[in-house]
């Protein structure tokens, strides 16, 4: 009796379930396109890349028990990627911003710092990310040469696969059966198949062994201000904040060890060991949490799933650049468009409430157009404490004054 009672709550608690399976692939939007640019442009390791994205993603679905998400640090990765910065310079990236963190999660500072971040604060940058996840998409979608040729008479363009994704996504997107990210992700890696068909791919078998960073003192100096100032906020606000909210309005009880302090010491030790192994920076998003539970995940099978894919990827080395990039990306635009209006759609917590509307649509309006999150907290933050002093001035004010 005791032992059929054990195996049906085991059976309840990891279920391999489809739709598990689709959640664990729907952030990979982010993830896999932001990877696999740093690998091929800045000469990151994809052993180390994925090895690190692997490890993080199991380790934190395990202690935090719902589909967490594991990125890279946007800032980091588009200020690397636009400046051509070595593997060395983004890994010590990550270890300042480790070290900075566990000091923030240590001295149990991480409490005082959220009061900073406030309901229309963080509704805002959710906001902000929300847009800039949907203008990277649409960016994917219509940059040049993302069409895709089938033979010598078919040449599909990017903005004609990513209609046929998004009416994919559109009709699976309420079927448990055909989970929506599963089958946008099969006839993905099925049209770039097509695409190649008769041309033999060129794989390079087995992981590449990772180099352990050499820690220097001027280069820790050159990318604190470059780097690691830009990319706190963000952290802080989306990785941290927003993701303990985002985690709470979707799993309730199941999220009670996503904490502030909890998701600060978790991006803390993650960066610690991925830079000085010199992989991408990372962190967990709120944006990533919204993508796994809207394609499907409720449990932290999604992210065993997600984790052992990347481990085996990091097995494959620079095979797995290959397989990856059989992915149109107009696919993965849309994935990223999917992601980024849900993930705006938090903002109807406040639509009803003026001024906390207000601070977040300059909060989230600040943030996109400037591409930086941080413009949009310390803007939010000077007109809430605006606000709040004309509400104040206005009640004290004598009445017919």
């Amino acid at each position: 009796m005791n032992t059929a009672i054990a195996s049906r709550s085991k059976a309840t608690t990891f279920p391999l379930s489809r739709t598990d399976v689709a959640g664990a692939f729907g952030d990979i939007g982010v993830l896999f396109p932001i990877a696999i640019a740093l690998i091929t442009l800045n000469h990151l390791n994809p052993t180390a890349v994925f090895m690190a994205a692997g490890l993080t993603y199991i380790l934190a679905g395990r202690y935090f028990q719902i589909p967490i998400s594991v990125q890279p640090l946007k800032a980091v990765a588009a200020i690397a990627l636009a400046t051509g910065l070595a593997p060395s310079a983004i890994a010590s990236a990550g270890v300042i911003m480790g070290i900075l963190l566990a000091l923030v999660g240590i001295t149990n500072t991480a409490a005082w710092l959220a009061r900073l971040f406030t309901l229309p604060i963080v509704r805002g940058m959710q906001l902000g990310l929300g847009l800039l996840l949907a203008a990277e998409g649409l960016r994917l979608i219509f940059r040049q040469q993302v069409g895709l040729p089938l033979g010598h008479a078919l040449h599909f363009t990017g903005w004609e696969i990513a209609c046929a994704a998004a009416i994919l996504l559109w009709v699976f997107h309420k079927s448990q059966r055909y989970p929506a990210a599963l089958v946008l992700l099969v006839a993905g890696l099925g049209l770039g198949c097509l695409a190649r068909w008769g041309t033999p791919l060129s794989f390079s078998w087995g992981p590449v062994p990772p180099t352990l960073l050499n820690p220097r003192i001027d280069e820790f100096w050159k990318v604190l201000p470059l780097l690691v100032i830009p990319q706190f906020a963000l952290t802080f606000g989306n990785s941290i904040v927003a993701t303990e909210n985002t985690a709470q309005i979707l799993y309730g009880p199941q999220a009670r060890r996503v904490t502030i302090r909890g998701l600060t010491l978790s991006i803390a030790l993650t960066n610690l060991a991925s830079g000085f192994m010199q992989a991408a920076p990372m962190c967990h998003g709120s944006g990533g949490v919204t993508a796994h539970n809207k394609f499907g995940a409720r449990t932290p099978t999604a992210s065993y799933v997600i984790g052992s894919l990347c481990l085996l990827l990091a097995l494959f080395g620079r095979a797995a650049i290959t397989l990856l990039q059989l992915i149109p990306l107009a696919v993965l635009g849309v994935f990223l468009v999917y992601v980024g209006l849900h993930h705006a759609a938090y903002l109807r917590d406040v639509l009803r409430r003026l001024p906390l509307l207000l601070i977040a649509v300059v909060v989230g309006l600040v943030s996109f157009f400037t591409t930086n999150l941080m413009w949009g907290f310390l803007t939010g933050f000077v007109l809430q404490a605006a606000i709040e002093i004309y509400i104040k001035v206005n009640l004290n004010r004598p009445a017919g004054a």
